[in-house]
C-alpha cells in the first residue's frame, strides 16, 4: 500500500522483482535463527484499487504475473514455504481472473489483497471472498474465491482483516488463516484494553446467548481510567497501583501470563509520565496506563491473550451449531 503510486512496487530505494524479494525472504525468514515449521511467502504484488485505470490495471497484473512464476521455482528451494499468489483486482471477476491464474501455474496458497479499504463494508467483503449475497443465510457460491479454493484444494488468506467480528467470520467460513495490524493499533497506539466478559469479575458477565462478537469483551480507553487518579503502594521498592472499577463498574483486572509479568516489572522508561511524578521512583509496567513502550506493549501482549480467549469462544460455538439441529430456538 505505501507504494500504490509507484508505477512498480519498491523495497527501499530498489525497484522489486523475485529475486530481490526471495534474497530478502530468505535472509529474513528462510534462513533466520528460529526455526519455522512453516513459512507463507509472498510472490511481488502490486496493489489494484477500483478507482485505477485500464492501463494501470493492466500493467500492474503483467508484474504480478511475470514475477509469480520464477517466484514459485525459488520458493521449492526449502520445504518449509508455501509460495503464496496475491490476488488482486477491481472486481470480481479481475479477482477470479487472478485466481484463475495462480492456479494454472501451480500455486497452492493464494491470498486475497487489497481487502483493508473495505473493513467496514462487510456485505461486499463476503461478496468478494464467498460470493455470499445474504448475510442472514450465508451461503458459498461455489464459484466465488473461496468455492473455487474448496473445491481445487487451494489454501485461502485474508489480508488485513482481523477484529474480532472478522475472525468469526473466518472461522464460520474456514478461511485457512488471516493477518491483520488490529492488535498493535488498537493496543500501542490508539490505547485501547481489552476486557473480556468472561464471568472472572464485576461488570463482566459471560454473554449466553451472543449474536455478535463484541458481546464477549469490552474496548476501554486507557486515558478514561484516569491513572493519575489511582493509589498506589511500594512493594519491594517498586510502587504497584490499586485500579478502581470503571465508571461503569466493570472490573478491569487480569490475570493472563502478561498481566501477572506486566504487574511485577517495572518499567524502565525515564520519560514516563508517571515517574516524573513520583520523584523518579520506578513503578510497575501496568498495561491500563500510557506513558512508555512498556506499558504500550504490554497492553498488546495483554489484548493478545483477550483476543485469543475470543478465538477459543468463537470455536466453541461454531462446534454446537455444527452439531447442532436447527430450529426456530438456535437458527
Amino acid at each position: 500500500f505505501q507504494f500504490r503510486e509507484s508505477p512498480r512496487p519498491m523495497l527501499g530505494d530498489v525497484e522489486l522483482n523475485y529475486e530481490i524479494a526471495w534474497e530478502y525472504y530468505e535472509k529474513k525468514h528462510v534462513k533466520a535463527s528460529h526455526h519455522w515449521e512453516e513459512i507463507l511467502l509472498c510472490s511481488p504484488d502490486h496493489i489494484v484499487t477500483a478507482e485505477m485505470d485500464d492501463e494501470q490495471t493492466k500493467s500492474r497484473f503483467e508484474f504480478i504475473k511475470e514475477n509469480a512464476p520464477p517466484f514459485l521455482d525459488k520458493s521449492k528451494s526449502d520445504p518449509r514455504v508455501s509460495a503464496v499468489g496475491v490476488i488482486h483486482g477491481r472486481d470480481v471477476e479481475e479477482r477470479i481472473g487472478q485466481y484463475e491464474m495462480f492456479k494454472s501455474m501451480g500455486y497452492e496458497y493464494v491470498a486475497l489483497g487489497g481487502m483493508v479499504p473495505y473493513s467496514t463494508r462487510q456485505s461486499q467483503v463476503l461478496e468478494i471472498v464467498a460470493g455470499i449475497k445474504d448475510i442472514e443465510s450465508p451461503l458459498i457460491d461455489k464459484n466465488s474465491i473461496l468455492g473455487r479454493c474448496r473445491r481445487d484444494g487451494i489454501r485461502l488468506h485474508i489480508f488485513g482483516l482481523n477484529s474480532p467480528e472478522w475472525v468469526r467470520w473466518w472461522y464460520r467460513l474456514q478461511v485457512d488463516s488471516f493477518d491483520g495490524s488490529k492488535l498493535s493499533t488498537e493496543g500501542a497506539a490508539n490505547g485501547w484494553y481489552y476486557i473480556p466478559n468472561d464471568g472472572k469479575g464485576i461488570g463482566r458477565d459471560l454473554p449466553e446467548k451472543p449474536t455478535k462478537v463484541g458481546q464477549f469483551y469490552q474496548r476501554i480507553a486507557v486515558k478514561k481510567m484516569m491513572a493519575i487518579d489511582w493509589s498506589w503502594e511500594s512493594k519491594n521498592g517498586i510502587l504497584i497501583p490499586n485500579v478502581p472499577f470503571t465508571n461503569d463498574g466493570v472490573d478491569t483486572n487480569c490475570n493472563c501470563p502478561a498481566c501477572l509479568y506486566l504487574k511485577s516489572s517495572r518499567c524502565t522508561s525515564e520519560r514516563c509520565w508517571y515517574r516524573k511524578i513520583v520523584n523518579d521512583k520506578w513503578h510497575v509496567s501496568d498495561p491500563r496506563m500510557m506513558g512508555s513502550t512498556e506499558h504500550n506493549m504490554g497492553r498488546v501482549a495483554h489484548n493478545a491473550f483477550v483476543f485469543s480467549w475470543l478465538i477459543e469462544q468463537i470455536v466453541r460455538l461454531n462446534e454446537i451449531a455444527d452439531n447442532s439441529e436447527i430450529n426456530k430456538e438456535n437458527a
